[in-house]
């Protein structure tokens, strides 16, 4: 028994502490003082980071024996590759790092395998943007951010706080799915069961980077990974005290403040980052569509010793929107009688009108809790757990137009979803990495509904709440072969779900079944292959299957309007699957300062749950709801590249073309197309900086024709929209106050070009304009 206890605390308290130290220089081998080095561990998600001092020189003490990658930055200096370290037991290591004037930096990415990569070294399609690049396109949402993504579009149906959606590789706008720092975000609530409903409301708080992985990734990430997955991964901190205070405002009646910093005391063994950002929109789009968004952000990690380490991370947001009431079809008599119709407003269209009475309000809270515990180099098992709870009230009243409710009624969605997981990283040696693991997930939906009925005796109330728990088992296996020339990464996952009895109150149907199924068992498998054919040429492909659970509202989801609730949902849905690939390349010339990538991908969305009319007898007295039915196909090639065209000019590139269409029509003509999928888009950035003080960036997202259905007369019509073109250009001028205190005054004008067009009928803003200034220590 003693013997059990020693070793047990010997695991615990290990005495192992290497270090890993150096220099950072330019290419005349100066030191770069005030340089950012970041270390990852290479078998799990330790992340570290440290300021270098006047004379260049970093440290990062109480390491254990593995490998690790080293990245560096500073201002006014490319990039280059990170550096892989092996640091031996009871050996430290030293490395100078040297920062090239215009080579393109080469990031660490953690979203192809749940660890640590070079983004060079993955053999997946994967883009990722830093805070740096963030701010210096002086974004201030996260969907504003992956507008620059290939294959990517972003429709923002209105201005700031607007509902956004997003559709990877002409997928629908629920195929993707949104992490944060490796656990899921989804609304439990929302008719898909995805982030949909908040991706509008994610500002930029305190983020690290933005990972964006296109193609499969059930196997890694589970439900709704189908054409890609998001990942927001937040500051770990690090490093002295800095941090910045910022305040901006202008045009549509915009105004944001915020603050940020993070550090590390304690020897380096506490390190935290914490944020918080206000948004207020005054008038908006019409005038009358205001806006609110709080935002709070942040992490903290501590070292107890160099094996085990304990971390939280926490994301709040509360915010409110004046809602406009839906786009519909002008008058049947200026509408053509066959074929599409091109969207002309105020013809044959009527774009979202101001509705005073309609509102939405939601909130939402996700909290994650880890430890991490090295078993011996190599070997480290994660716990985690995340509590994430999201609602959303939606009110509205007889103000609006269009069938207007006769008093005003609430509709409240409420989804909690606890999920925890365990997980094991080891390697066995230099050129494999096993990774296994399990995960539980508690999900809750609940839906209440209410009215102001001026007879009491007629009020409305309903509610059902349903809860649902899955078991899932996930596996990888990362293999390095021909002396790391040839990558080959091997993924699986199984899924289990139980159904506990849903509640019904009210109103609300009670669907006429005894006993309530569960959905069949997910199992997906992922395979991906890179080739090293040389220093800066990669061939890559990507290949497998992926799911999406059917949702609790797609299930047992109700309608209620004007007093009565009408039932939508299926409890016998079955799940979503897919089968996706990809293949391309990527080429780096000119000693890292160009790369160009090149991507084929094929989705194959094999079996869909659709909403639409039933023919026949339904067993839930249904006319119109959700069912399974035939999917869809997306194929397409995306084409990219990047250039440090000097030591301050950089610029990248993308186009895609996206072939979709699918095999039921939502259209009462037949026609196959696949709604908001546009056939050519692309996108362009330059960044150019003057002098050491002023830089401008212009980022451009363009778009051709797509579809929105909408409905006319006796069935849905396919309308032809333009697609955008949105240029915004931002500037900044930084002062120098101290060594340490900056002062910067900035601008960004949002549409340059002035453009007016339409995301599904609403109305996007033309031209407008914020300054601001921030205060950077």
């Amino acid at each position: 028994m003693r013997r059990i206890l020693f070793s047990l605390l010997t695991l615990t308290l290990g005495v192992c502490a290497e270090e890993i130290r150096g220099t950072l220089k330019d290419p005349a081998h100066a030191a770069i003082a005030q340089g950012w080095i970041q270390l990852h561990s290479a078998n799990n998600n330790l992340t570290r980071k440290t300021q270098t001092s006047a004379t260049g020189e970093f440290v990062f003490a109480n390491l254990t024996p593995g490998d690790y990658l080293v990245e560096a930055r500073a201002y006014g200096f490319g990039g280059g590759p990170p550096r892989l370290v092996r640091l031996e037991a009871g050996a430290n290591a030293s490395l100078d790092l040297v920062l090239e004037l215009d080579a393109l930096p080469q990031r660490v990415v953690v979203t192809a395998s749940g660890t640590p990569l070079s983004v060079d070294s993955t053999a997946k399609a994967l883009d990722s943007t830093d805070l740096a690049d963030i701010e210096r396109r002086g974004e201030f949402s996260i969907a504003e951010v992956l507008r620059q993504t290939p294959g990517m579009r972003v429709q923002q149906l209105g201005g700031p706080g607007a509902f956004t959606q997003i559709h990877t590789r002409g997928l629908r706008s629920f195929d993707t799915a949104v992490v944060i720092d490796g656990f899921r975000l989804r609304d439990a609530g929302s008719p898909q069961g995805d982030a949909t409903a908040f991706l509008g409301d994610l500002l930029v708080v305190d983020p690290a980077r933005v990972e964006v992985l296109r193609g499969s990734g059930s196997s890694l990430y589970g439900s709704h990974a189908i054409g890609g997955v998001i990942q927001i991964v937040t500051d770990q901190g690090g490093g002295p005290l800095h941090g910045e205070i910022a305040t901006e405002g202008g045009g549509l009646g915009f105004f944001r403040g915020l603050a940020r910093m993070s550090g590390s005391a304690a020897k380096d063994k506490l390190q935290f980052s914490a944020g918080v950002a206000h948004m207020n929109v005054t008038r908006g789009v019409d005038g009358d569509d205001r806006a609110r968004n709080s935002s709070l952000q942040g992490s903290t990690q501590y070292l107890f010793t160099p094996q085990s380490r304990l971390s939280a991370r926490f994301w709040a947001t509360d915010t409110f929107s004046q809602l406009n009431s839906s786009p519909y079809a002008g008058a049947t008599a200026s509408l053509p009688s066959f074929g599409l119709i091109d969207a002309a407003p105020g013809r044959t269209f009527i774009t979202g009108l101001n509705d005073p009475d309609a509102r939405r309000a939601g909130k939402q809270f996700s909290g994650l809790v880890s430890f991490l515990q090295e078993l011996r180099p190599g070997t480290t098992v994660r716990l985690g757990y995340q509590g994430l709870t999201t609602s959303r009230d939606n009110r509205d009243g007889p103000g609006g137009f269009r069938f207007p409710p006769a008093f005003n009624n609430s509709a409240v969605f409420d989804g909690d979803i606890h999920n925890l997981q365990a997980r094991i990283d080891s390697s066995l040696g230099r050129h494999q990495l096993i990774s296994a693991g399990y995960e539980f997930e508690l999900e809750k939906y609940e839906n209440i509904s209410r009215d102001e009925n001026p007879v009491v005796a007629r009020r409305i109330f309903a509610r059902t709440a349903v809860r649902q728990r899955s078991s899932s088992v996930f596996a990888q296996d990362q293999l390095r072969l021909l002396d790391s020339r040839l990558l080959v990464s091997l993924s699986g996952r199984w899924q289990r779900f139980s159904l506990r009895q849903p509640e019904f109150e009210g109103g609300v149907p009670a669907y006429d079944i005894n006993r309530f199924a569960a959905p069949p068992d997910a199992l997906t498998g992922d395979i991906a292959i890179a080739y090293l054919l040389r220093p800066g040429t990669k061939f890559r492909a990507h290949g497998g299957n992926a799911y999406r659970a059917p949702a609790l509202y797609e299930r047992f989801g109700t309608y209620f309007f004007s007093g009565m609730f009408s039932a939508l949902g299926d409890p016998r849905l079955s799940p979503e699957r897919a089968l996706s690939m990809d293949a391309g390349f990527d080429q780096y010339f000119m000693g890292s300062k160009v790369r160009a990538s090149a991507t084929y991908f094929y989705t194959q969305l094999q079996n869909v749950v659709g909403f639409g009319a039933l023919l026949g007898a339904d067993p839930f007295g249904r006319f119109s709801g959700y069912r399974n039915m035939r999917g869809a196909l997306a194929r397409g090639v995306e084409v990219s590249g990047e250039a440090a065209l000097t030591r301050t000019t950089r610029m990248m590139a993308s186009y895609t073309h996206t072939r979709s269409q699918q095999r039921n029509s939502v259209f009462v003509e037949g026609f196959l197309y696949s709604p908001r999928v546009p056939k050519n888009m692309g996108t362009w950035l330059v960044t150019q900086r003057i002098g050491s003080r002023f830089e401008i960036t212009g980022d451009l997202a363009w778009s051709g024709q797509s579809i929105t259905p909408l409905f006319a007369g006796t069935g849905t019509r396919g309308f032809l929209f333009d697609g955008a073109r949105k240029l915004d250009i931002a500037a900044a001028y930084t002062l120098p106050l101290t060594d340490r205190w900056r002062m910067q005054f900035f601008t960004r004008v949002d549409n340059v070009l002035n453009q007016t067009w339409y995301e599904d009928g609403f109305r996007v803003p033309k031209a407008w304009a914020v300054g601001g200034w921030k205060l950077l220590f």
